[in-house]
């Protein structure tokens, strides 16, 4: 188990640093004229545990339901999460990117790529989230940027706008469970 984990991870790490040069490309040749998807949210646990959810891999199952992740929470780490069986169609989904900045407040994800069945590579993007004390928990301020315009662009688009409200509200539910 213990060496299969370490081939996925492995193959993980290919596939990211792979890409790494061909984002960079699309940076530079991509339309600058980009949206952002906002959102926040007060969840009934300390920043350090919120910011964790994000980390961990036992947390990622646990809270947004993913099948497998690969994290490595320093700068310049790898933050990938992947589902095998995602929506109703029940297909294999991955969101790759590479941590820029994570402090006890804040995590930024950028290079962010979504790999999604029948659709081209969506990225670059960057992914940031933030937390503070508040009356009540943590404030989670969350804001992915990068969407730019077109159909498959707009189709994730409307499904990420709906989806984060969706997911952070998973997040929540599991934290008023777990304590």
């Amino acid at each position: 188990m213990h060496e299969e984990k370490l081939q996925i991870n492995t193959r993980i790490r290919i596939l990211v640093f792979s890409l790494l040069p061909c984002l960079a490309l699309s940076v530079a040749l991509a339309n600058t004229d980009t949206r952002s998807v906002d959102t926040e949210i007060i969840i009934s646990a300390s920043p350090k545990e919120v910011l964790q959810a994000f980390l961990s891999d036992d947390d990622l199952k646990a809270w947004w339901k993913v099948s497998r992740s690969l994290v490595e929470p320093k700068h310049g780490g790898v933050w990938s999460i992947t589902w095998d069986d995602w929506g109703p169609e029940k297909t294999q989904h991955a969101w790759i990117g590479v941590i820029d900045e994570v402090t006890p407040d804040t995590l930024v994800i950028g290079h962010l790529v979504m790999i999604e069945p029948d659709m081209p590579l969506l990225g670059p993007m960057q992914l940031e989230i933030s937390v503070s004390p508040t009356t009540g928990g943590t404030l989670l301020r969350l804001s992915h940027r990068g969407y730019r315009y077109g159909d498959h662009w707009d189709a994730m688009y409307d499904m990420v706008v709906k989806g984060w409200d969706h997911v952070l509200g998973d997040m929540a539910a599991w934290f008023q469970e777990e304590y």
